[in-house]
């Protein structure tokens, strides 16, 4: 555990962040190949929602069920065993092929299931082996492994699908991903454990639940309602756009460079004193620029709102993930429930995600244009300054 007046991040952190660095290059791929795969072989921008529906579903369900079982044996059996259900998700992709269409929902639970399992460990992780000195700085280097992860890994995939053809090319991607999953779970051998003695107790978890809590909730789910949908229905849009993934990776690419910067500077220069600032100035620019797409959607609209979203995207989410830990860790009472936290954190955000893209589905079976939505849950970002402006000036 990272000592508590340390502002460096000690080798285990530093471990983490390369197993999160290799998660997060085959997630990067996988959010923008295998939905666009779906896509390419049911024709029909439904049958991602509903993978993705799914996905976000199990999320929260497989959190509660990890709390009982890894709480007591140990967190990072919790991160392999996640790693190696993504390595068995695409080993079934190869395997199946255009199949995978009709079986949408399934594969849906079994990414859930992956990503629960990982991130209830990844976030454990985080909260005990960072403080709350440098856990702005392990924010800022986990935003800006996702922005390398997400500037290399969809470039490299759309030049090896427009290289070697369309379906070749993709069972291609689906391999690097495999391999990715395999690395990172080979370095999670070098973690030192963590055991944990007590047990889980959601219902005085429960009890302690206080007025701050309430807020990182709130702000959870708004942060959910947007990101659920943001995570493929941009990607979906502009490659409809363009029909061309290496254009789709230069993309990537571009916005991964912007959103590594904006993370840098993030992490760098917003402390406690300028967490509200932040955040609300993100929140209140998020939602002008979302109004460019409904202006002419086309793919000049939508580079600016791209470019926008890596820009100020980290205004919001680095302050709303340091304060959802700090409020954990300030109270005495709640650190010795920070698994049963963390777990109550992903049940808003995962809310938000769900009802996110119910409302696509809606919208696509009513054959209403999908940037309205954009533009709405564009909203959705502007209460959470104003949420969290008390908590964070005091956490």
């Amino acid at each position: 555990m990272s000592s508590e007046n340390s502002t460096a991040l000690d080798s285990q952190a530093s471990r983490l962040l390369l197993v999160h660095t290799l998660f997060l290059t085959g997630v990067s791929l996988s959010n923008i190949f295998f939905n666009i795969y779906l896509w390419k072989i049911s024709h029909n921008l439904e049958t991602a929602a509903i993978f993705n529906l799914f996905q976000f579903t199990t999320v929260p369900f497989v959190f509660f069920m990890a709390t009982h079982l890894f709480k007591q044996k140990g967190i990072i059996l919790s991160i392999r065993l996640g790693l190696l259900i993504h390595v068995c998700f695409f080993l079934f992709v190869l395997l199946l092929k255009n199949k995978i269409a009709f079986l949408a929902p399934v594969f849906g639970m079994l990414m859930g299931l992956g990503q629960g399992l990982y991130y209830f460990g990844y976030n454990v992780s985080t909260y005990d082996w960072t403080n709350n000195q440098n856990r702005d700085k392990f924010s800022g280097f986990n935003g800006a492994a996702s922005a390398l992860a997400g500037m290399v890994a969809p470039l490299v995939g759309g030049a090896i699908i427009r290289s070697i053809g369309t379906f070749t090319g993709y069972i291609a991607v689906f391999s690097i991903m495999v391999i990715c999953f395999i690395l990172a779970t080979i370095v999670t051998r070098t973690f030192v454990a963590n055991p944990r003695k007590s047990q889980c107790n959601f219902t005085q978890a429960r009890a302690l639940i206080g007025v701050e809590w309430r807020q990182v909730s709130w702000s959870m789910f708004f942060r959910g309602l947007r990101e659920g949908v943001m995570t493929f229905l941009l990607i979906l849009i502009f490659y409809e756009f363009s029909q061309n993934e290496l254009q789709l990776g230069f993309f990537n690419f571009v916005l991964s460079i912007i959103t590594l910067l904006s993370y840098y500077f993030v992490g760098r220069y917003i402390k406690r004193e300028r967490r509200y600032l932040s955040m609300l100035l993100g929140g209140v620019l998020l939602t002008l620029f979302t109004t460019i797409v409904l202006w002419e959607p086309n793919l000049k609209s939508f580079w600016l709102f791209g470019i926008a979203n890596s820009l100020f995207f980290p205004l919001v989410f680095v302050p709303l993930t340091t304060i959802s830990y700090n409020v954990i860790r300030n109270c005495r009472k709640t650190a010795h429930y920070q698994v049963e936290f963390l777990c109550f954190r992903e049940i808003p955000l995962n809310i938000g995600r769900i009802i996110g893209i119910l409302l696509l589905i809606y919208f696509l079976r009513k054959s209403w244009p999908a940037v309205w939505l954009l533009w709405g849950l564009g909203l959705s970002q502007l209460p959470i300054g104003p949420i969290l402006k008390r908590v964070s000036k005091s956490s």
